[in-house]
């Protein structure tokens, strides 16, 4: 059995989670992001939130309320990437799904050679998809992804943000499709859409 990791103070879920967080209002998952960090830094976890300066300044303040002192772990155990030049392919102007998984893999390795004992990580996806060429890879990046991070026993937490109204319902479908969990009222969810990389359903 692998070991649980507090995703908010009344649930606990699996390393080697991969997340879907579909909001209408991005507030209501960075509340629960806030936890699931401070968790995870009391843990002696990175965190890491890929995401626009706006959403990395709300995190900010929800750790404050709940007594993180971010001054002094951010940098270190907690990353805002803000920028999203160096997660782009071809010096920032092409999404690559391979160019951001290496990212990924790079910045897991990092944290456990720095002696963390494990990596939270969330991004904004439409944010780094939005009006850039390869934009349309998104769910390529998403398979791949799932294959990486839904891992017993690996150390590696990825929530995945996703905004309603910037979707379709077949989009919102392939969404699920690619992620055994997902996040609805602030609670962790087996999601029975989930398909596994290679085409088939979880037993």
């Amino acid at each position: 059995m692998t070991e649980a990791i507090p995703f908010t103070q009344a649930q606990s879920i699996s390393v080697g989670a991969h997340v879907c967080a579909m909001h209408e209002a991005p507030g209501a998952v960075l509340g629960v992001l806030a936890s699931t960090f401070a968790a995870g830094l009391e843990r002696g976890e990175r965190c890491v939130l890929v995401a626009p300066e706006s959403s990395a300044s709300e995190v900010r303040r929800r750790l404050r309320e709940e007594g993180v002192d971010v001054e002094t772990v951010e940098g270190e155990a907690l990353l805002f990437l803000t920028d999203r030049d160096p997660l782009l392919a071809n010096g920032g102007t092409e999404f690559d799904p391979d160019h951001l998984l290496d990212a990924i893999k790079g910045l897991f390795t990092a944290t456990v050679e720095a002696g963390y004992n494990g990596l939270r990580l969330s991004a904004d996806v439409p944010w780094l998809t939005r009006d850039v060429p390869g934009g349309e890879r998104a769910m390529e990046f998403e398979s791949k992804a799932d294959d990486l991070v839904n891992v017993p026993g690996v150390p590696l937490l990825a929530i995945c943000q996703y905004r309603l109204a910037d979707l379709d319902p077949e989009d919102s479908l392939a969404i699920l499709e690619r992620h055994p969990l997902t996040l609805v009222g602030g609670r962790v969810h087996q999601n029975e859409s989930y398909a596994r990389p290679d085409g088939s359903s979880p037993a």
